[in-house]
């Protein structure tokens, strides 16, 4: 009977603890970003097609990386060289399967704008997770380039976010966009 007590006891307890102290969800975050502030805060900025992908633990074997190779049709800010070796935290070795939530996926073959910010170890990274990669797709009525991604272009419709509010995606002639990424950019 005393044994029945404490579990009681301790099962309303746990009750009373659930109802006044409400679960906590973690999400990851990213800091939301305008292309205007990835362009200052990367060391290189470029458009090119993927040319390949390899995955890689660390040499602590804690992370894997996906190596994007990218090959640049231009440099709109910085030079990494005739190919640009991007490190993307998360892939897959074998049956290891590491995700990263917000980080960017790169396609072989398709043509991207990438922001790219080179770590103290020389690492090159993505600037802004998920943000730092935009999609040049061909318009289907014009045949011109188009960038797609998501942001804000500058600083003024950032401060204008109502709370809430859904990002708009970012479609914009390549050229058009090359010119206002080098009119951002701070050498």
């Amino acid at each position: 009977m005393k044994n029945l007590k404490k579990l009681i006891n301790l099962t309303c307890w746990v009750v009373i603890c659930f109802l006044l102290f409400p679960i906590m969800v973690a999400k990851a975050q990213v800091l939301e970003t305008t292309v205007e502030q990835l362009t200052n805060e990367s060391t290189a900025v470029l458009y090119g097609k993927c040319t390949g992908k390899r995955c890689e633990w660390n040499e602590n074997k804690t992370i894997i990386y996906t190596y994007v190779t990218v090959a640049p049709e231009e440099y709109i800010k910085g030079n990494l060289g005739s190919e640009a070796v991007i490190a993307v935290p998360g892939g897959q070795v074998g049956d290891i399967i590491y995700e990263v939530s917000e980080m960017p996926v790169f396609t072989e073959g398709e043509d991207v704008v990438a922001f790219i910010w080179t770590n103290p170890s020389g690492k090159n990274l993505v600037t802004g997770g998920y943000q730092g990669r935009m999609k040049i797709m061909k318009d289907k009525l014009t045949g011109k380039r188009m960038v797609e991604g998501i942001g804000f272009m500058d600083n003024t419709e950032l401060q204008n976010l109502v709370p809430g509010q859904v990002r708009q995606a970012i479609k914009m002639l390549l050229e058009d966009f090359v010119k206002k990424l080098k009119g951002y950019r701070k050498n």
